[in-house]
């Protein structure tokens, strides 16, 4: 859904348009999606060249983080910014 531009999912969750989700509807063409498996699951991964999208990524990401009180770093790691 987010890699077509529907947000609509979080916006319905939290009440409220997550920061970020403007501009990567914007850029939605320059940000790629891959799901990831994890030994609890999976895990979608955003990837982005653009600093933009990037930004707009990690405001998403920090937001996700408070509200469902994940407990992930909010200090994205070398390793998010290397394109697999």
């Amino acid at each position: 859904m987010f890699s077509a531009g529907n947000f609509d999912v979080p916006m319905f969750i939290h009440d409220t348009t997550p920061p970020g989700v403007p501009m990567m509807k914007k850029l939605q063409s320059e940000i790629h999606y891959r799901y990831q498996e994890t030994d609890t699951g999976g895990k979608v991964v955003m990837d982005a060249v653009n600093p933009e999208a990037v930004k707009a990524i990690h405001e998403f990401f920090r937001f996700q983080i408070t509200e469902h009180q994940t407990g992930d770093t909010m200090k994205p790691s070398r390793d998010d910014f290397k394109r697999q």
